[in-house]
């Protein structure tokens, strides 16, 4: 089973990206990636067949993760329900609840070791220098950057793999964020013992890709999770606040960077302006729906009758972690969610809070967990950083820190 496991948890994060490759098995709609999950779960039912559902079931359950897995599951059946396009709903349902969950639950028997974590994370480090340098290569070239991020007056904004320049920031920001986390704590870094050049690779490659889409939301974010755990550490807390303080009143100094900043902050930018008009017709929208919300998939056709504004296009989704959530599964989609990141902060403690301040930040401009990627991805880093049978370097780090 070595040999196998470490397969799984070495190619796991590798797939990710190839999402994008879709294709019909008959007339049901399916990816690449899917192809793969489905072909490990097989694998690991296999191998392991009951123990591994045993070992995976005891340890959620003794941990706790049951209950807010079942409620995020039973929303998500709900979304199915509330949703005008049923089969449609089904299709997301699969993709963004139950394979996400099944994957969970491998990990949770697979991932026995401060070994297994490391698989986990090299791997993710691996992928993520793959798309910066896809980026690298696009930017450079031209190549290869699906319209209108080829040329002005968007600018040329690289995209990765991926189809749109904001969906490579979404997948690499969180990587660079945990890698920025350990290599910090290196010192107290007792369980995961990443060389730091390899962590250092990976925070670069995060932040390369970050900047060659022009994420703006991608790049505060990974600010903000550099910005928690330079807090978290004693030793850099201190500096880390001056530095902060000093840059914001330099900032404030000159008139274009003021100019910048205030803009971002209040909308005042043509994105901003985008988001605020789609924050207020999803409130109206939501007023009429509050319990339930759209339903999976839906918000687009739901939100027809309040889009007034016919200047702008309508999106997939409102572009807000809340809205998102509102939207999508209801009010019980947003407690189970925020029962999911309660509980992967209580798990993993320390390791979490640079991630989850990437989820949050972003979040407040985008969709960090609704795409194929990103769902087994959100996954796949609570599984690398919470408490299984073996040490918490969180605990650890405490005591240190």
């Amino acid at each position: 089973m070595t040999n196998i496991k470490n397969l799984i948890l070495i190619l796991l994060p590798l797939v990710l990206p190839i999402y994008v490759v879709r294709f019909h098995i008959g007339p049901l709609p399916t990816t690449l990636l899917e192809i793969f999950l489905l072909l490990f779960l097989a694998a690991w039912i296999y191998e392991r067949r009951f123990n591994g559902i045993k070992s995976a079931w005891e340890k959620l359950h003794k941990s706790g993760w049951v209950i807010p897995l079942v409620l995020w599951l039973l929303a998500g059946v709900i979304g199915i329900f509330v949703a005008p396009g049923h089969m449609g709903a089904l299709g997301l349902w699969r993709a963004y609840f139950l394979e996400p969950i099944l994957i969970f639950v491998m990990l949770a028997d697979l991932v026995r070791s401060n070994e297994d974590r490391r698989h986990l994370i090299r791997s993710l480090i691996f992928v993520t220098g793959i798309v910066a340098l896809w980026a690298l290569i696009q930017f450079v070239s031209g190549h290869g950057i699906p319209a209108p991020w080829d040329k002005p007056p968007q600018g040329i904004r690289a995209t990765g793999p991926f189809p749109y320049p904001n969906a490579l920031a979404l997948f690499a920001v969180p990587i660079s964020a945990l890698c920025f986390y350990l290599v910090v704590n290196k010192k107290s870094d007792t369980g995961y013992r990443i060389p730091d050049i390899i962590l250092w690779l990976g925070f670069a490659s995060g932040l390369i890709a970050t900047l060659l889409a022009k994420s703006d939301g991608g790049f505060i974010a990974l600010l903000a999770a550099m910005f928690v755990t330079l807090l978290i550490k004693k030793a850099t807390r201190l500096p880390v606040i001056a530095i902060a303080i000093v840059s914001l009143i330099l900032a404030f100094s000159f008139p274009m960077s003021r100019s910048t900043i205030t803009n971002q902050i209040f909308f005042k930018d043509w994105s901003g302006k985008v988001r605020l008009v789609m924050w207020e017709e999803t409130q109206n929208m939501l007023a009429d729906r509050p319990i339930l919300g759209a339903g999976l998939g839906a918000y687009p056709k739901m939100i027809q009758p309040y889009h007034e504004a016919t200047w702008m296009e309508v999106f997939q989704y409102p572009h807000n972690i809340l809205l998102n959530l509102w939207s999508e599964v209801g009010l019980l989609g947003i407690l189970a969610f925020t029962w999911i990141l309660i509980l992967w902060y209580k798990k993993s403690g320390l390791a979490a809070l640079p991630i989850l301040a990437v989820i949050l930040v972003h979040g407040l401009v985008d969709v960090p967990y609704f795409k194929n990627d990103l769902a087994i991805l959100f996954w796949i880093l609570i599984a690398t950083t919470t408490t299984g049978n073996y040490p918490s370097i969180s605990k650890q780090q405490a005591q240190q820190n």
